[in-house]
């Protein structure tokens, strides 16, 4: 069986049940499913916390990175979400942002 390999898509299989709930609740705010999971994963880009030392994602309320101990700066975690911002409007283009 050949490996598939996408290096320009993020792949997830969902289970049936929590892709209804996806496809439902995209439905609900007039979303395609597309739109709300990437709404959604951009929600969650301010709770990544990235160790400015070690390149290591802490949890969003850590004070101190749990692989190195070096103190967690918000500049960090700015200068991810911006890189990530980046690659979506790379992808997606301004519409997904």
């Amino acid at each position: 069986m050949k490996a598939e390999r996408n290096d320009e898509q993020i792949l997830v299989r969902l289970p049936a049940r929590i892709k209804s709930l996806v496809e439902t609740g995209a439905r609900c705010e007039g979303m395609t499913t597309q739109e709300w999971i990437r709404e959604a994963m951009q929600s969650r880009l301010g709770l990544v916390n990235v160790c400015p030392g070690c390149s290591f994602v802490n949890a969003g309320r850590a004070k101190y990175c749990s692989e190195c101990g070096m103190a967690l700066g918000e500049s960090k975690r700015e200068i991810y979400r911006e890189w990530m911002l980046s690659q979506i409007r790379e992808e997606f283009g301004e519409e997904g942002v």
